[in-house]
């Protein structure tokens, strides 16, 4: 038996060759798990509530610790082995809540600190931040819902509202907000500086990647910037990602973007210049360059969109933007991009991973007040209409110019989504909304191709005859036609309809033939002062598309009427002289001529039925 120097015998372990002891490390689990040809992280839980030993296993179906933690207590030489590879190879996660203490981050030695590779640290989740880390790939947060409040949407300083939460009856008890002069705040607070304190000796620079979930309150920038104090704390880290806020806000966005800047290294942590000190000059200055040189420069930023498509409706919070997206992840093979998607997938859900990878969670900049290296995300690009005028300017020749626009006129942010019977619930339209008060009005003539969405409109559910809402599009289309550049401008009129005959609202079942035609009459009131537009002095639109669907399609008369084996085929040829009508009344005697001449776009990427970036 082999014998140290001063005469005690090894353990059997230690006698083997180094090489030997990993793979037996690395069989009993400490190490990245095989899956076929891939390996994957395992995600351990520091100090759960309900935990006996150090970790928890990211998954009960798996020994976890229990295979390796005696081997941990087994000698220094072999703990420092194990341990390097353990807290190398996998990732962990410690919350705040329930236990309200960071003390089992605290406990982990000098040695397991500097052999951290991947950290999240969860002081405060106003929704769950990744539930269900044992999901491969799906770190997206729990479906809370959060709408602008009506009364304050005139107001640009309007804070998001709670619609409702992950559970109707709020079960899995989220953290609240953290405010201000709150004791709450400073305890959370107190323990996120005493940790940071105390892990910063001990992290290697450039070797570890945190990420940290702390949610304030909407507007509580100086929380915001109390919270983010603790990361100066800490040496350089290799990737950065920060939640400082559930819902967006854009101080504490900016402040949370420059944050993981600093702390990766990527600008100098050094205070900011003070207001009274002469900026350095910058002689590779984006605006020393020509104005054709920048415009191709700011056509590859967030201000086209990866569809470019931007879509618009009265209730989003904050602008009213937002974008869809084309399905790309397959419920049956997470992590495969599908090839409808265009590549699109790249600048959305950020937060899901190849399978079998696990996901660092949802650190989105367009969902959150957020910023992650991770997340390419299509979000409104406001900071780039603050730069300075002339950056501004170009900047909204880029955005309405090189964007489709589809107004979105429907009880939610979703086209699909019904009506409820009754009038029109609106004294306008949502294309006269933001025609006139949403646009800025020397922006209008940038416009390529504008798209007016109407949710469906079925006999219980439409705009009576001299609603507001039909005499305001009145005034407004009026009001546009000196406006709008017509000759580049394409412009089509939807109103959804399910395609399938089957799948219509459960009104137009019984719907007669009389009533048929008063929703066809909305149709018509809809695109009549759209004439002045097709029809304009010296050229009218570029082109002009309707797809309104024949409001008989779904009825018990349709099927009687065509008979089960030519339905389909019938009602395919009704839709199609109601777009014919539609296109050939807007335009006139040019309709010929400029139905031969183009070919008509593509259903825009709502058309799939999928949720929005």
């Amino acid at each position: 038996m082999m014998m140290t120097a001063d005469g005690h015998h090894l353990p059997g372990i230690l006698r083997l060759n180094p090489g030997i002891r990993h793979r037996i490390y690395l069989d009993v689990g400490l190490g990245q798990t095989p899956c076929h040809e891939w390996t994957y992280p395992e995600v351990y839980e520091l100090g759960g509530p309900l935990i006996s030993d150090v970790v928890e296993p990211r998954t009960e179906h798996e020994p976890g610790p229990a295979a390796f933690h005696g081997l941990l207590l087994s000698c220094r030489t072999i703990y420092l082995e194990a341990s390097a590879l353990l807290y190398s190879e996998n990732w962990f996660i410690i919350r705040y809540q329930p236990l309200r203490t960071l003390s089992s981050l605290r406990a982990l030695s000098p040695h397991a600190l500097a052999s951290l590779t991947n950290l999240k640290i969860v002081l405060n989740q106003s929704s769950c931040h990744a539930p269900k880390p044992v999901e491969w790939g799906l770190g997206a947060c729990c479906g809370r819902v959060w709408v602008s409040d009506s009364e304050q949407c005139k107001s640009n300083e309007a804070g998001p509202k709670l619609f409702h939460d992950c559970f109707p009856n709020g079960a899995y008890g989220h953290d609240a907000s953290l405010v201000g002069s709150s004791p709450l705040t400073e305890e959370v607070l107190a323990e996120w500086q005493t940790t940071a304190s105390y892990l910063s000796p001990h992290i290697i620079p450039g070797k570890l990647e945190l990420s940290l979930v702390c949610d304030v309150r909407h507007g509580e920038v100086e929380i915001g910037r109390r919270v983010l104090d603790g990361l100066h704390m800490l040496p350089r880290l290799k990737d950065c990602h920060i939640r400082l806020c559930e819902t967006r806000d854009t101080q504490l966005q900016h402040i949370t973007q420059g944050a993981v800047s600093r702390a990766r290294g990527i600008i100098s942590s050094e205070p900011p210049t003070s207001p009274g000190s002469p900026e350095p000059s910058n002689p590779h200055s984006l605006l020393h360059l020509p104005p054709e040189v920048r415009l191709r420069i700011l056509e590859y930023t967030d201000l086209v969109t990866p569809s470019k498509e931007v879509m618009w409706h009265r209730n989003v919070p904050g602008s009213g933007y937002y974008a869809d997206r084309a399905p790309c992840y397959d419920a049956d093979r997470p992590g495969f991009c599908l090839p409808e998607c265009g590549g699109a997938c790249q600048f959305s859900q950020c937060w899901q991973t190849p399978w079998p990878q696990p996901s660092i969670g949802c650190f989105c900049r367009s969902v959150h007040s957020a910023f992650s290296s991770r997340c390419n995300c299509w979000a409104p690009p406001t900071p780039l209409f603050l730069v300075c005028r002339t950056v501004y300017t170009e900047a909204e020749l880029v955005f309405y110019s090189q964007n489709r626009f589809i107004v979105v006129d429907s009880p939610s942010r979703h086209p699909w989504e019904r009506w409820a019977p009754g009038d029109y619930p609106f004294e306008s339209f949502a294309a006269t909304q933001f025609l006139r008060h949403v646009i800025p009005q020397h922006c209008l003539g940038y416009l390529r191709f504008l798209e007016l969405t109407f949710s469906q409109f079925t006999y219980p559910a439409r705009p009576r005859d001299e609603h507001p809402a039909l005499r305001y599009w009145d005034e407004t289309v009026e009001w546009l036609k000196d406006k709008l550049n017509l000759p580049v401008l394409t412009l089509r009129l939807i109103v959804v309809g399910n395609r399938d005959p089957d799948r219509g609202p459960r009104s137009t079942y019984e719907m007669t033939r009389e009533q048929g035609k008063e929703v066809l009459a909305t149709y018509n009131r809809i695109l009549r002062p759209l004439q002045l537009l097709g029809t304009a002095p010296g050229g009218g639109l570029a082109a002009f598309y309707a797809v309104l669907p024949w409001p008989l399609k779904w009825s018990r008369w349709a099927r009687v009427t065509a008979g089960e084996e030519r339905l389909s085929e019938w009602l395919d040829s009704k839709d199609e002289e109601i777009k014919r009508r539609a296109e050939k009344f807007v335009l006139g005697d040019r309709y010929e001529s400029v139905s031969l001449s183009a070919v008509e776009p593509e259903m825009s990427v709502w058309s799939w039925g999928q949720l929005s970036y």
